[in-house]
């Protein structure tokens, strides 16, 4: 580094100054360089850990305007969440360089995500003239893959998977050059010297063909299915024009009713599909391209196989050139769903995606380009003109926020929709979303992916935070840690993610809806309501326990858990299952009887799925939560009647008796009233008598913050149904937005009963 000996304009300043957040792989060093060159700084800027340093040089005046463009000013995809700036001795820089990244294991950390292609490489790679003309992994300092290909900090091409592939000239001399918009930026390639494409059938053999993006379109058109590998992991995809290759897809898949995401061309199809208002849009169109759950037009022209029966449909758009490139020609929609069978993780190493996608798909379109991090795509859905996160990964992770605890600690989430979290330096991590941690290769992703976050922040965490419920494998895992080990009820770790989401530090309200969780007097828990803060709380309501038969078989056919509320009740029962057959009944009556295999559950999740079950809208589920799916999605908005309900207070604890409400709707039933009517019935007294019982504790503890947390409320109509019931009062209400609602966020709230626990929540 040149630099004089002396100093000889005393109004010269010299500055360390350390800058923290998302400020790695998004051109933030190059236009650092540029912006110095502007305001006649000199010295240095370097990558170091997960931050950006700078040692510069110039005048007070030069160096406060520069600080003000580069810090209020960044580039688009960076977020600057921390500042650090240290006077110190001139020194006489001469000019100002980019120099070789360092590490730093004791700052904060902070990791870029995966971005969709910007519209400067959209009009590259559409441009006949351009050297990367129709090529696939064209990205610059605005896009591209970060997060999947990163295998240690700081963000440098040698820490990613894109070692193995050397720039050449032209591809260099653009890395290297400060007016250029791939001014150091790591994943930077073209035809010459970056990844390339393979077809194959699904036997191995390589298709022959000229151009395997054309081929595979034709193919597509065709009504084939194919494997296609994507930034975070192998997509199954088939022409969602063609009825008869979205009905295969669904038998090999072993998947024969949960929704397929589609991806379409553009925002105007997007249109033609669905009502898609301006804040859906906007999402639709950001640069991390999740998919929109959003209302599906009456007079689609897409099969009803594409999500069956429902009401709403999932869509995205392109995100990557190689989507971009696939839309070209007629096609105009794509059935894009996770690559794996039903209930695995999704597919990212090429060996590994034959093995398990070879029976499902005709062919795969793979590329050579290494997925470090396997990464779903995220789902979001738009409540009250808000975001609100039900999947977060690709493009949402991974997900900082601050939690005030000095310790490092590691909080490993439930067993469901699994996701971790870690904090260090006072900052929490939230991982992606795993799956399901009972799939052992969902499971060996989990350890997988904890180890990774271990390795990239440095992590040696002392506590150990994991759920209460011992049988759940993120619990067990938590005895092959060394650490202070903190167990968290599963409900109260629901509460407390939504009071970190939105920084509440005094005692709330709770009302914590889901389907399952074991409570502390060891029964299933899953209609709560809460007092209490970060660190402890109170159970001071909560739905009747129902005894209901069969473990895990019950949840998988909801016809046994109607069953067990009518028995219970002493409620009858003949005549109302038309697809079981009365051996089965029987049998599960003298099990009722007996009290074998039975749990007892306080869960508004598995009432759901009684009404569900009476209707006889599904009496077998085949995905997650299905009935209760299927349940609001014949809902009538404009019904406004609901059922009588009973609220016991025993002993200072609100127990809601729902008997009354089931008899409402076996009344309804035996009177033919429509399934539609019976179901938004059901649905405005769950909503009349969470209100109600809220207005009673609020009465009692004067509390006036409610926090809504559980899987229940990814359920539209309840969630509104309850937010501006609140509203019409003086309480504060809370709900999930950035951080899911459902099992994945468990562990924020983990973390955030840890930090309390020790002293610093």
């Amino acid at each position: 580094m040149n630099h004089k000996n002396s100093h000889n304009d005393m109004a010269e300043k010299r500055y360390i100054i350390k800058i923290f957040g998302i400020v790695q792989g998004v051109g933030y060093r190059p236009y650092i360089y540029n912006q110095a060159n502007i305001f006649n700084i000199k010295g240095w800027v370097s990558n170091q850990g997960s931050a950006v340093i700078l040692d510069i040089e110039g005048r007070k005046e030069d160096i406060s305007d520069f600080l003000i463009k580069i810090i209020k000013n960044p580039p688009n995809l960076s977020t600057i969440e921390k500042v650090k700036l240290l006077h110190k001795e001139y020194k006489g820089y001469l000019d100002f360089q980019i120099m070789p990244s360092s590490s730093d294991e004791k700052e904060l950390k902070f990791i870029g995500i995966d971005v969709a292609t910007c519209p400067e490489c959209l009009e590259e790679i559409s441009n006949i003239d351009n050297h990367r003309y129709h090529y696939p992994f064209t990205n610059c300092t605005a896009c591209g893959p970060r997060y999947s290909i990163l295998r240690k900090l700081p963000y440098d091409r040698n820490n990613t998977t894109m070692d193995t592939f050397q720039m050449c000239l032209n591809c260099r001399e653009e890395y290297n050059d400060t007016t250029s918009r791939r001014f150091h930026a790591q994943p930077n390639c073209c035809p010459n010297c970056g990844p390339s494409l393979l077809l194959l059938t699904n036997k191995g053999s390589k298709v022959i063909c000229t151009d395997p993006i054309q081929k595979s379109i034709e193919l597509l058109q065709q009504g084939k299915i194919l494997a296609i590998k994507g930034v975070g992991g192998y997509h199954l995809a088939c022409n969602a024009e063609k009825q008869e290759a979205v009905t295969t897809l669904r038998k090999r898949k072993n998947r024969p009713h949960k929704p397929f995401a589609l991806m379409v061309k553009d925002i105007y199809i997007a249109k033609q599909l669905c009502r898609i208002n301006a804040t859906e849009e906007k999402i639709l169109l950001s640069n991390k391209r999740p998919i929109v759950i959003l209302e599906k037009k009456e007079d689609t022209i897409l099969p009803d196989e594409i999500a069956p029966g429902m009401k709403k449909l999932g869509i995205m758009l392109p995100y990557t050139p190689l989507h971009y490139i696939m839309f070209r020609e007629r096609i105009t929609a794509i059935v894009m769903t996770s690559g794996n069978v039903s209930s695995e993780p999704i597919q990212y190493e090429n060996n590994k995606a034959f093995e398990n996608l070879g029976t499902i798909a005709d062919y795969f379109l793979i590329h050579d380009r290494d997925i470090h991090i396997p990464l779903e795509d995220s789902v979001v859905r738009v409540i009250n003109d808000q975001e609100v996160l039900v999947r977060r990964a690709r493009g949402y992770t991974p997900f900082n926020f601050p939690i005030n605890i000095a310790q490092e600690v590691l909080a490993l989430g439930a067993e469901e929709k699994s996701a971790f979290c870690a904090a260090q330096n006072q900052y929490g991590y939230m991982s992606q979303y795993l799956g399901d941690l009972k799939n052992l290769d969902t499971y060996e992703i989990y350890e997988k992916a904890i180890e990774n976050i271990v390795k990239l922040l440095g992590l040696k965490p002392r506590i150990i935070a994991y759920d209460f419920n011992e049988s759940y494998l993120s619990s067990q895992y938590a005895e092959s840690l060394v650490g202070k080990k903190i167990a968290v009820q599963h409900h109260h770790a629901h509460m407390v993610s939504c009071m970190v989401e939105h920084k509440i530090v005094t005692p709330v309200i709770g009302v914590v809806f889901d389907g399952t969780g074991l409570g502390t007097d060891g029964k299933i828990w899953g209609g709560e309501f809460f007092v209490g803060s970060r660190k402890s709380f109170i159970r001071v309501g909560h739905f009747k326990y129902a005894t209901i038969q069969g473990g895990n078989k019950a949840i998988k056919e909801p016809w046994r858990i109607a069953l067990s509320y009518l028995h219970q009740n002493n409620l009858r029962f003949d005549k109302i299952f038309k697809e079981v057959d009365e051996k089965s009944i029987n049998t599960i009556t003298q099990a009722l009887n007996q009290k074998l295999n039975c749990f007892e559950s306080s869960s508004v999740g598995r009432i759901f799925d009684c009404v569900a079950a009476l209707l006889n809208l599904r009496q077998k589920i085949t995905y997650d939560a299905q009935a209760a799916i299927e349940l609001e999605n014949i809902l009538d908005s404009t019904v406004k009647e609901y059922y009588s309900y009973h609220i016991e207070d025993e002993d200072g604890v609100y127990r809601i008796d729902y008997k009354s409400s089931i008899i409402g709707v076996l009344k309804d039933i035996e009177n033919q009233l429509s399934s539609s009517s019976i179901s938004t019935k059901f649905h405005n007294t769950i909503g009349n008598v969470t209100l109600e019982v809220i207005s009673r504790i609020k009465e009692i503890y004067n509390i006036n913050q409610v926090v809504l947390s559980g899987g229940v409320f990814e359920n539209t109509y309840l969630l509104s149904h309850v937010v501006q019931g609140l509203k019409k009062t003086d309480c504060h209400v809370y709900y999930h937005q950035q951080i899911p609602t459902n099992d994945s966020g468990i562990s924020v709230g983990q973390l955030g009963v840890a930090a309390a626990i020790e002293g610093k929540g």
